[in-house]
């Protein structure tokens, strides 16, 4: 019922990776295709709105990459239970 749920209000799970370190599994960051989007702009506009300045690319982990891990920009569509690591300017 539960999954099914989350299905029907396009709800979106994301995990984040810090460099260097395992992935969180206890504390994702929940989109909506709805509300929001799930792109990964919005992604980082969720974490923190003047983050997306400091970005120079995207890792991304799971169904929405084709190769592990997969570069990325500010458009790529996540989707349910990927794992993103950002990569900042220096």
């Amino acid at each position: 019922l539960l999954a099914k749920m989350w299905e029907a209000m396009g709800l979106v799970r994301v995990y984040t990776k810090p460099q260097g370190q395992q992935p969180d599994f206890s504390d994702p960051v929940v989109l909506s295709a709805d509300r929001g989007g799930c792109t990964v702009e919005d992604f980082c506009n969720h974490i923190h709105r003047n983050l997306i300045k400091d970005v120079k690319y995207v890792l991304v982990w799971g169904t929405s990459a084709r190769h592990y891990p997969q570069h990325c920009g500010l458009g790529h569509v996540l989707q349910d239970e990927d794992v993103v690591q950002i990569v900042k300017k220096k």
